[in-house]
């Protein structure tokens, strides 16, 4: 064995998982494989690839076969560990964190799939953003991402020092967007990840706090945080309480008609579940989403008229079914893929469909991204 590397992770229902990439073969030809496991102890799921190029042939900096699986499974690796991934292994029950060693937010399951609920609820609309935490950390205020990666918007960091140091937020960690209405997420993820002078029309829409609180002691906190600092960066979102389905279904209406992607609904009196997937926070969509493990890349037929290929994603479900995805786009956006997609192989793509075949893929795809963590 040429390369190998086992990480654990501790999940929110207090179990322990384990990932595991390693690197057989010669200069000639190279296996990578990936092993990841839910449960220590349980079913794993086996994925390898073969390797038989190098990359950049003739040049100074060419490689083998083996010298690129083991550069790639190091990239691999170094992507687990921003995920909140560990060398050592922790212990079950712990809270979860990212790779900043803060706790994870709280995650939203579809409301059809939580029966036991009732009304009355808070709902507010479903911003196609960015999910951003804010965190102190020695007196600084610190932004970062869900996996763990800090965000610079000085603009917004900045405005949040000033609430901290002025005592009107304590410290607790906030939960939010990163958001402009209006601006698609491609636009916006271009104005994080560069920051410019355009970057200062992105807005901190704050929705939660990490205390252990119901929502309606948590939403009250944030109220008044608010009402003692006057900032266009930081905003409270829209927050309205409804008594029945009749409103729900009116204001998940409203909502799509102005343009968001639909409705998150939160329960009034449940405590914040930080790193879990909680009935206490729901959404509403048209459409449904999830992410998918990107295995691998291949390609459809190549359109004639135009000369440009089509990217196929290669992609697994947590079960390990394996099933392939047009790349989303126009003809030279699939072109992109096609030449450059491979770059993207352990990376996770969030497909947009109508429902589930019986093997548990998505079907009748409208749409699809790469997952990318800001």
């Amino acid at each position: 064995m040429q390369f190998n590397q086992l990480l654990y992770k501790a999940h929110s229902n207090g179990s322990i998982g384990s990932w595991e990439v390693k690197v057989t073969g010669t200069d000639a030809e190279a296996v990578m494989t990936v092993i990841a496991t839910k449960k220590l102890g349980g079913k794993s799921v086996e994925t390898p690839r073969k390797i038989t190029k190098g990359k950049n042939i003739g040049r100074a900096n060419e490689t083998t076969p083996l010298q690129q699986a083991i550069a790639e499974a190091q990239s691999k690796v170094n992507k687990q560990l921003d995920k909140g991934y560990t060398v050592d292994m922790p212990e079950a029950g712990s809270v979860s964190t990212n790779a900043l060693s803060f706790q994870k937010p709280m995650l939203a399951q579809p409301v059809d799939k939580v029966k036991d609920w009732d009304f009355p609820v808070y709902v507010q609309p479903k911003m196609d953003g960015h999910r951003m935490l804010a965190a102190v950390q020695d007196d600084k205020v610190v932004l970062y991402s869900r996996q763990g990666k800090v965000i610079d918007c000085e603009h917004i960091r900045a405005t949040l020092q000033s609430m901290y140091d002025s005592e009107i937020w304590l410290g607790d960690t906030l939960d939010g967007e990163i958001y402009a209405h209006g601006l698609s997420l491609q636009t916006i993820s271009s104005l994080v990840k560069k920051p410019k002078p355009e970057s200062e029309q992105l807005r901190y829409n704050l929705y939660d706090i990490m205390v252990d609180q119901g929502y309606r002691h948590r939403l009250a906190l944030l109220m008044r945080m608010l009402d003692h600092f006057s900032t266009e960066y930081v905003t409270l979102t829209q927050t309205t309480v409804l008594n029945d389905h009749a409103q729900l279904n009116h204001m998940h209406g409203v909502y799509i008609g102005e343009g968001y992607e639909g409705t998150m609904i939160r329960q009034l009196d449940f405590p914040y579940g930080k790193g879990k997937r909680c009935k206490s926070l729901m959404k509403k969509k048209d459409i449904q989403d999830a992410e998918f493990l990107i295995t691998g890349l291949t390609e459809g037929k190549v359109n004639e008229r135009l000369g440009t290929r089509v990217g196929i994603w290669i992609c697994q479900t947590k079960e390990g079914k394996v099933f392939e995805v047009t790349a989303a786009g126009d003809a030279q956006e699939k072109h992109d893929v096609a030449v450059n997609g491979r770059q993207q192989i352990g990376k996770y793509l969030t497909i947009f469909f109508f429902g589930y075949t019986p093997e548990g893929a998505p079907f009748h795809v409208k749409d699809s991204r790469v997952r990318e963590d800001i």
